[in-house]
C-alpha cells in the first residue's frame, strides 16, 4: 500500500509548490518596498522643508500684522491715560491718526468705563464723555456694567455710545484678561452685534476685540483703572491682505480658533465659507488633544498640511498652510526605477523557486503512478522512495540556503536603516520617524519569517541534545518575556504543575513559546487573553496542554493548522508566517510524541502534545 495518497490528500487544500514561491515573492517585494520607501521619504522630506519655510514666512507675516495693531492700541491707551480731562473732541483728535495707519478690518475703537449701577461713575465728568452717553442702556445680565462712553468708528457705520457691553462674554473676558496681563488682549471670536443687525448671514465675519486697560498714570501696570480702550476687528478683513501677500500664490492659508479638538475658521486665503484644511489636521487626529493644551507643539505636518501656532495679542490661534497645484512635489522617477527593478528580481526568484517546488510535486505524482503500476516490485518501490527522500532533502536544503542567502540583502537593508536612525533620526520630523520605524519593523518581521523558514527546513535534521528539562521554569520564562510590555494581569496566564521531562531544552522552549504566544495573540479584539498551561500523567509519559479563550479553530481546519504555510480563515488580520505549528509538530515528533488541537470547554482552543518517558536503563 502506498504512503503517498495520504500526503497528497493533506496538501490538497493548497498545493505545496505554490506556498514557497509566494513566501519568496512576499519577502522580495517587502524588501523592495522598504528601499523604495526610504528613497521616497528623502524626496518627501525636501517637499516638507519647502512647505515648512513657506509656513514660517506666513506665520511671521501674521505675527507682524498683529503686533502692528496691538502697538497702535498701546500708543492710544497711553495717550488717553495721560489725560487729566478728556472731551469728545480730544478723543477724536487722538484717534485721527488711525486712518493713516491703514488698520484693515478695524471696525471701531471704543472707550469703555465700568460702573456697578445704571449711571456712570464720577471720573466720567472729568473726561467729559459724549453727551449721548447719558442715555445709558444697562444690560441686566452681567455686573458690573461696562458702558461705551466714547466711540470712533472706522468702517463708516454710525457711532454707538451709551450701550452696555458687559453682556458680550468674549469682550468681557478679554477686558478682564487685559487687566490681569497689563497688555492688550484679544478675545474669542464672535459676530459683532452691529453686523448681526446690519449684514445678511452670508456677509458676516467672525470678529474679535482687542482690549487694553486705561490707567490714570498712563502706564499699563500703575495707577487707578479708569476703563478700557477696545478695538473691534473683523477677522477676514484683518488678515486677508497679509495672507494674500504671504501665500504668494503657492499655498492655501487658514487661521482658525481652536477649542478642545475643534478648529473654527477665522480667516483664510483664498476665501472659503468652510475650512478645507481641518480633515487630517485637528479633526480626525488621535493625538490632537496632546497638541492642544498648555504647552502645544510649535508646528507639525499632517496629510500634506503644515500646522503652526501663532500668538495674536495673548491668544493662540492655529495657522494651517497647504500647497496648491504646482507646488514642489517629490520626484518619483528614482522610486519607480527601484520599485520596478526590485519587483522583477523578486518575481524571477519566486518563479525559480516555483519551478523547483512544482518539479517536486510532479515527481511525487510520477512516483505515485509508478508505485501503483509496480506494486509487486518492492525493490523498485523502495528505490523510488529513496529517490523521493533524496529530493525532499535537497528541497529542504534549498529552502535553508535560500532563507540564509536572502538574509544578506535583508541584513544590508537593516544596517542602512540603523545608520539612518543613528545619524539622521534626530533631523526627521514625527512623520519621518514614523516611516523609519515602520521600515525597521518590516525588516525585523521579514527576518523572523526567514528564521521560521530556516527552522522549518532544518527541524527534521538538527541534532537532538537531550537533558532533564523543567517545563515549569521554561513556561514561566516564556510568559515573562511575552507579557513584558503588557499591563499586569495575574489572570492572563495560569501555569499549573508542570513536570520535569527528558528532551532538548531549546526545542521544547520553542514549542511552549509558540503555543503560549499564539494563545495570547489570537484573541478577539476587546477581549482579554486567558491562557492555562497544565499537564497530566498518561501511560508512559506526559500530556502538556495550552488552553485559551481565543478565536478558536473550526473542526475541518484542525488537522491543516499543522501544515507548513497554512493560515486558517479566522487568522486574517493576525501576523504570522504559517510555519510555527508545523515546526512544533516536527519537534514533538522528533521527541517521539504527538501533537493535536481540540475545542476548549467554554470557548477557544486547547493545543496539546505528548512527551514519552525516557527508556529505563539497567
Amino acid at each position: 500500500m502506498s504512503v503517498y495518497p495520504a500526503v497528497a490528500g493533506r496538501h490538497a487544500r493548497l498545493p505545496h509548490w505554490a506556498s514557497l514561491p509566494v513566501v519568496v515573492a512576499v519577502v522580495g517585494l517587502s524588501v523592495t518596498m522598504l528601499v523604495t520607501g526610504v528613497l521616497h521619504q528623502s524626496e518627501q522630506r525636501r517637499a516638507e522643508l519647502l512647505l515648512d519655510r513657506q509656513a514660517a514666512a506666513v506665520e511671521a507675516a501674521v505675527a507682524a500684522e498683529a503686533n502692528r495693531y496691538t502697538d497702535a492700541l498701546t500708543d492710544l491707551t497711553a495717550a488717553i491715560g495721560a489725560q487729566t480731562s478728556l472731551t469728545a473732541a480730544d478723543y477724536t483728535a487722538i484717534m485721527s491718526g488711525l486712518s493713516l495707519q491703514r488698520l484693515y478690518g478695524a471696525s471701531a475703537v471704543s472707550l469703555i468705563m465700568p460702573s456697578s449701577t445704571a449711571e456712570l461713575p464720577d471720573p466720567s465728568e472729568a473726561w467729559n464723555t459724549d453727551p449721548r452717553a447719558d442715555a445709558l442702556v444697562p444690560d441686566a445680565r452681567a455686573l458690573p456694567h461696562r458702558y461705551v462712553v466714547l466711540n470712533r468708528t472706522l468702517d463708516g457705520s454710525a457711532s454707538e455710545v451709551g450701550r452696555d457691553v458687559s453682556g458680550v462674554e468674549p469682550a468681557r473676558e478679554a477686558m478682564d484678561l487685559a487687566v490681569q496681563r497689563g497688555l492688550p488682549t484679544a478675545s474669542r471670536t464672535y459676530v459683532l452685534r452691529k453686523d448681526e443687525r446690519r449684514l445678511p448671514a452670508a456677509r458676516r465675519q467672525l470678529s474679535f476685540v482687542v482690549a487694553a486697560p486705561v490707567r490714570a498714570s498712563g502706564a499699563a501696570g500703575n495707577g487707578e483703572l479708569r476703563g478700557w480702550l477696545a478695538m473691534s476687528v473683523r477677522g477676514q478683513d484683518f488678515l486677508e491682505r497679509t495672507l494674500r501677500n504671504a501665500a504668494a500664490g503657492q499655498v492655501r492659508v487658514e487661521l482658525s480658533e481652536v477649542e478642545g479638538s475643534t478648529a473654527r475658521r477665522i480667516a483664510g486665503w483664498p476665501q472659503a465659507r468652510t475650512s478645507s484644511l481641518a480633515e487630517g489636521g485637528i479633526a480626525g487626529r488621535a493625538d490632537a488633544a496632546d497638541r492642544i493644551g498648555a504647552t502645544p507643539s510649535p508646528s507639525w505636518q499632517a496629510a500634506g498640511v503644515e500646522y503652526r501656532w501663532v500668538e495674536v495679542a495673548g491668544r493662540t490661534w492655529l495657522l494651517s498652510v497647504a500647497p496648491v497645484a504646482g507646488f514642489v512635489q517629490p520626484d518619483s522617477a528614482l522610486d519607480t526605477v527601484v520599485l520596478v527593478a526590485g519587483t522583477m528580481i523578486a518575481l524571477l526568484l519566486a518563479a525559480l523557486v516555483g519551478v523547483l517546488a512544482r518539479s517536486r510535486d510532479l515527481a511525487l505524482a510520477d512516483v505515485e503512478r509508478a508505485t501503483s503500476a509496480l506494486r509487486a516490485d518492492v525493490a523498485r518501490r523502495e528505490e523510488v522512495e529513496v529517490e523521493l527522500r533524496r529530493r525532499e532533502r535537497e528541497l529542504a536544503g534549498f529552502a535553508g540556503v535560500a532563507a540564509h542567502d536572502l538574509r544578506s540583502p535583508l541584513t544590508a537593508a537593516s544596517a542602512y536603516l540603523e545608520v539612518l536612525a543613528d545619524e539622521d533620526g534626530d533631523r526627521l520630523d514625527g512623520q519621518g520617524q514614523e516611516f523609519l520605524g515602520r521600515a525597521r519593523s518590516a525588516v525585523a518581521r521579514t527576518d523572523r519569517m526567514l528564521t521560521d523558514l530556516l527552522e522549518y527546513a532544518t527541524a527534521e535534521n538538527v541534532e537532538l541534545n537531550r537533558a532533564q528539562v523543567d517545563l515549569a521554569t521554561i513556561a514561566a520564562d516564556v510568559v515573562a518575556e511575552r507579557t513584558d510590555r503588557m499591563e499586569p494581569d495575574p489572570r492572563r496566564v495560569t501555569i499549573g504543575d508542570l513536570p520535569v521531562v527528558s528532551g532538548d531544552p531549546g526545542m521544547l522552549c520553542q514549542v511552549l513559546d509558540n503555543l503560549i504566544g499564539n494563545a495570547l495573540k489570537y484573541t478577539a479584539p476587546g477581549s482579554p487573553p486567558r491562557v492555562t498551561v497544565s499537564a497530566q500523567r498518561i501511560e508512559r509519559g506526559w500530556r502538556i496542554q495550552v488552553a485559551d479563550r481565543g478565536i478558536g479553530i473550526p473542526a475541518d481546519e484542525r488537522e491543516g493548522v499543522f501544515d507548513a504555510f497554512h493560515r486558517g480563515a479566522g487568522s486574517a488580520g493576525f501576523s504570522g508566517s504559517g510555519l510555527g505549528l508545523a515546526i512544533c509538530r516536527r519537534i514533538i515528533e522528533r521527541h517521539g510524541g504527538a501533537m493535536g488541537v481540540e475545542d476548549n470547554v467554554g470557548g477557544g482552543s486547547n493545543f496539546w502534545f505528548t512527551l514519552p518517558d525516557p527508556p529505563e536503563t539497567c
